[in-house]
């Protein structure tokens, strides 16, 4: 979405204007003066600006105080002239003083635990909690929450719910979570986060600096002091939570990046506590690690855990590493000296709930809805599929890119491969996410423009979430999937893709940068930024044999029965349990 010009303020507004311009310093920065324009008129809130201007001309700091704040600017003195500018606009309009709320006049009452859903089992104490960002339950037209599919929600909610367990999590203010429970035996204990919380965390500190430099740094990652900051009060409400949740001696999951601070927070609290972590993203290198302001508190903050879990070795290396370099500790194999005792650590790979893709696929409805979808898409010989989160982490460009050379070299055959990308919405408020959206949009439109045929698009691409039966059609209806991330802890779609299998037919081209390549072998690898050997695997898919399919693909399966997402779940909760009971008998806390 292009921004739109508007009208030079004048007045007040434009006082409030030249000030801005003066703070931003850099002219050649348009987002800043239409933001300025929009607040100052009354047209626009702080957190509503990423929902009226997105796109790559709006400032990357998220909202306009922190720009002030980021070029040393005067805060306090901005809030001022934003009230006093709105004032005088309203007042030469004839309208009330009621609607010209200006910002607050100090971040604590937004940083205080806004109200929220609560949940049953808010006054009982549990012998499991499971701590992540988020409680993955939605509200469904009648009320319901439910977690559908077959991916970690549902391998937790089952863990828990064995566990007779306490969830802590983020909850959306919409959710009624005292009146439905997914389980019986699972307690919801939300963590409410204001707007702002979310703003600067999420959006912020979790999403615009953790997220890219964890993933290679693919996109610059931000640094901002106020994001920090409150990413560690986020983090103490969240150990505050588990603390009061937990009972004498409890295990408790703690889990992803989001929440790196919170073991060494409940380990100062709560010694008797049995606590793991497990980073789902890569663990970066020392060279782009070093980067974070707060390297060390985010290494400490992990190493208050009894055992931290990752995803390949290549990231348990770099913790290592890290710990080694940064912090001076002493290292092995499987574990971390610090304060008189070890820090065990490990890799357990994450995965899926394969019996319930299977049992979607048994179903008839799913092979009628796959049949379906290829005639939909016009029958084609070879139907090639990417299914992902629309992210810049997963390799969608370089995908069409490659597909596009394809139909090039293709253009005088009849029936070329036909493509179908679903990328899922997500984070939309991150104004790189919605810049991404607009440039794979542009993408799919000229391959559509240049290789498309009336009411036969060359590329079928959508934002549409789709329901996890359709996911699982689509799945049965691809014959190569394509999971092709730039960098990725796991990548549970080549997963599902792989386990949806049952007839052993289909390719999986799968990224070197997957943390799944570790295990699919048989898959073909390659890398992602080469758009050239990208080609040349997809034109391998389509011409492999059936047979050739049929080894590789059972192979694949086999494998991941043997270590499905309930087998990674009771391993890591046993190899927690282990680590426990090793510190207790050499005397530890």
């Amino acid at each position: 979405m292009a921004l739109r010009r508007e009208p030079t303020p004048v007045g007040a507004v434009a006082e409030l204007f030249d000030r801005l311009h003066e703070l931003h310093l850099d002219a050649g920065e348009p987002g800043v003066r239409q933001i300025a324009s929009g607040i100052g008129r009354g047209v626009l809130s702080h957190t509503s600006v990423h929902n009226t201007f997105r796109g790559p001309k709006v400032p990357k700091w998220g909202h306009l105080e922190l720009i002030v704040d980021q070029l040393g600017g005067d805060t306090e003195a901005f809030r001022r002239l934003w009230r006093l500018a709105r004032l005088a606009e309203l007042a030469s309009s004839g309208e009330g003083e009621a609607d010209a709320a200006p910002p607050p006049d100090s971040d604590a009452a937004e940083m205080a635990a806004p109200p929220g859903p609560s949940a049953r089992g808010a006054d009982r104490r549990f012998d499991f909690v499971l701590v992540t960002s988020r409680i993955p339950f939605s509200n469904h037209t009648k009320g319901f929450l439910s977690a559908a599919g077959a991916g970690l929600d549902q391998i937790l909610q089952r863990l828990v719910s064995e566990r007779k367990g306490g969830w802590v999590g983020w909850a959306r203010r919409d959710c009624d979570l005292d009146r439905v429970e997914p389980s019986p035996d699972l307690s919801l204990l939300p963590v409410m986060l204001s707007e702002r919380e979310i703003e600067l965390h999420l959006e912020g500190h979790c999403n615009s600096t953790l997220w890219p430099l964890y993933h290679d740094a693919i996109e610059r990652p931000e640094f901002h002091r106020a994001w920090r900051e409150t990413y560690r009060l986020i983090n103490k409400r969240y150990a505050e939570t588990v603390v009061h949740a937990a009972a004498p001696g409890a295990t408790v999951w703690v889990h992803d990046y989001q929440l790196q601070l919170v073991p060494e927070m409940l380990r100062e609290r709560r010694p008797d506590l049995r606590i793991g972590f497990f980073l789902h993203t890569p663990m970066p290198p020392f060279e782009l690690f070093t980067k974070l302001p707060d390297r060390g508190e985010v290494l400490r903050g992990l190493l208050g855990a009894d055992l931290v879990g990752f995803q390949g070795r290549r990231s348990l290396g770099n913790f290592l590493l890290l710990c080694r370099e940064l912090l001076h500790l002493r290292t092995s194999a499987d574990g971390v000296e610090v304060g008189g005792r070890t820090v065990m650590t490990g890799v357990y790979p994450s995965s899926i709930d394969v019996v319930a893709v299977e049992e979607l696929v048994g179903q008839p409805r799913t092979e009628r809805r796959a049949r379906q979808i290829r005639a939909e898409l016009g029958d084609p010989g070879v139907l090639v599929a990417g299914i992902d989160r629309l992210d810049y982490t997963k390799g969608i460009e370089q995908r069409m890119v490659a597909y596009g050379e394809i139909l090039e070299d293709l253009r005088s055959v009849a029936s070329p491969p036909a493509f179908i990308q679903v990328a899922t919405l997500s984070r939309e408020r991150v104004a790189r996410y919605a810049s991404l959206r607009e440039r794979v949009d542009r993408l799919a439109g000229r391959l559509n423009g240049s290789y498309g045929r009336m009411g036969s698009p060359a590329v079928r691409y959508t934002n549409n979430a789709l329901d996890f039966s359709e996911v699982v059609a689509l799945y049965r209806a691809a014959d190569i999937m394509v999971a092709t991330p730039l960098s990725d802890g796991m990548n549970l779609v080549a997963k599902e893709y792989v386990s949806s299998r049952v007839d052993d037919e289909g390719v999986l081209i799968l990224s070197e940068f997957a943390g799944a390549a570790a295990e699919f072998g048989e898959a073909i690898l390659v890398n992602p930024n080469d758009t050239g050997k990208l080609k040349d695997a997809i034109l391998r898919a389509i011409a492999m044999s059936p047979g050739e399919q049929g080894e590789r693909m059972k192979a694949m399966r086999d494998r991941l029965r043997a270590r499905d997402g309930h087998v990674w779940a009771a391993s890591f909760v046993a190899a927690l349990q282990a680590a426990s009971s090793r510190l207790a008998d050499k005397g530890g806390p």
